[in-house]
């Protein structure tokens, strides 16, 4: 066959492959992590937006059945030193809350107080003996491994009208002065930040706040 100059114009050198294949893996290199990183991202968002709302729905739905929700309390769960036993706290979630939720399970929370709700979705809620304080996991790993901020975050159910808190299921506000610079601050032990004290509490809050987005400044990396 005769192919004169023209094979040889249109042929690659083994020398120019291994550079296209070099700068590609360079490429690579670089976007991949951010992508993954990204993507774990929107799954936390994803998911925390979800409970926030799956949970309030419930609230709304049970109230036509059982009344206003600052009226659910019992005795056992109006303060931090609770008296509720564990059976308690898990009939007064089947009894306001469970039926109207699509679950998996409810188990004793073996390692603290209080019992742990299972979601289709993977995330799971610590909903302890006094009932309001609620942590949320993203994925059963992080119940064990638990990271602040990353796969564990802090919600609160407040059915109590004096406070300052929402009457319903919201991220956790204690301690915030309603500012984004409040969220955010290392001076506020509870505020979503990577301060040494810091119990990193604020940053479901924060995420909120953000419009269920995790901004570019957040202090956790994914």
């Amino acid at each position: 066959m005769k192919c004169h100059n023209f094979c040889n114009k249109n042929a690659f050198t083994l020398a120019e492959v291994l550079i296209t294949l070099g700068i590609i893996g360079v490429v690579a290199a670089l976007t991949i992590p951010v992508l993954i990183a990204n993507h774990k991202k929107q799954e936390v968002v994803t998911k925390l937006e979800k409970v926030y709302t799956v949970m309030n729905q419930a609230i709304k739905m049970s109230e036509v059945e059982n009344g206003e929700v600052e009226h659910w309390y019992k005795d056992c769960g109006l303060s931090s030193s609770p008296t509720c036993s564990t059976e308690e706290v898990k009939e007064w979630f089947k009894t306001y809350l469970g039926k109207y939720i699509n679950i998996l399970k409810i188990e004793t929370n073996e390692t603290s107080t209080g019992i742990l709700i299972y979601f289709n979705d993977g995330s799971i809620i610590n909903m302890p003996r006094y009932i309001y304080d609620i942590t949320y996991y993203t994925n059963e790993k992080a119940i064990k491994n638990s990271y602040r901020g990353k796969n564990t975050f802090l919600f609160r159910f407040e059915g109590n009208s004096t406070s300052a808190q929402k009457k319903t299921f919201d991220t956790y506000s204690y301690s915030w002065d309603g500012t984004r610079e409040g969220l955010v601050t290392t001076s506020n032990q509870y505020a979503c930040s990577n301060a040494e004290n810091s119990r990193r509490a604020l940053c479901a809050k924060l995420i909120q706040y953000e419009g269920w987005q995790i901004p570019k400044d957040y202090p956790i990396k994914f």
